[in-house]
């Protein structure tokens, strides 16, 4: 009898188990999908906007911060990393993970307001591959005018 009992209690634990994950990756899922649709209508913008993305609200508020989108500290108790690259982000808890994709690219670097060739673009890019945040921290996110090879046109950036 108490073998029984032991192998009724590892079944019920494991279902507890795999429901607490299940709940994890959801939580993870829904988080990816709110940044990068918030990255989406940033993107969307015909002007110049600036705005940000905090995980659990910043942990040094500044005084005229733009005020955005403020993600949970924690996806269903855990805690998480949000990961920005070029096309997509991540939300990622050191276990598991979930991705979201970016309708338009974004540039992980803070524009200088200067024109910029193709190649030196294409550069930054390469060198700003992903940009990191956790609870307490606060990416901006930026939509504006970066002449390139002097063409004027509207691209998203995100920065610390």
């Amino acid at each position: 009898m108490t073998l029984a009992a032991l192998f009724l209690l590892a079944g019920v634990v494991g279902f507890f188990v795999a429901q607490r994950d299940r709940a994890i990756q959801d939580g993870l899922q829904a988080i990816a999908d709110e940044a990068a649709a918030y990255i989406g209508e940033v993107s969307r913008s015909a002007g110049t906007l600036s705005t940000s993305i905090s995980v659990g609200g910043p942990a040094d508020p500044r005084v005229g911060a733009p005020e955005g989108l403020e993600l949970p500290a924690r996806a269903a108790g855990q805690s998480y990393l949000l990961v920005l690259h070029r096309s997509h982000l991540i939300a990622d808890d050191g276990g598991r993970h979930a991705e979201a994709g970016l309708r338009v690219p974004v540039h992980l670097w803070r524009p200088a307001g200067t024109p910029y060739s193709a190649e030196e673009v294409a550069a930054l890019d390469a060198r700003n591959t992903g940009l990191s945040i956790g609870p307490g921290q606060t990416v901006t996110l930026r939509r504006q005018a970066l002449e390139v090879d002097g063409t004027p046109a509207f691209e998203t950036f995100a920065y610390l």
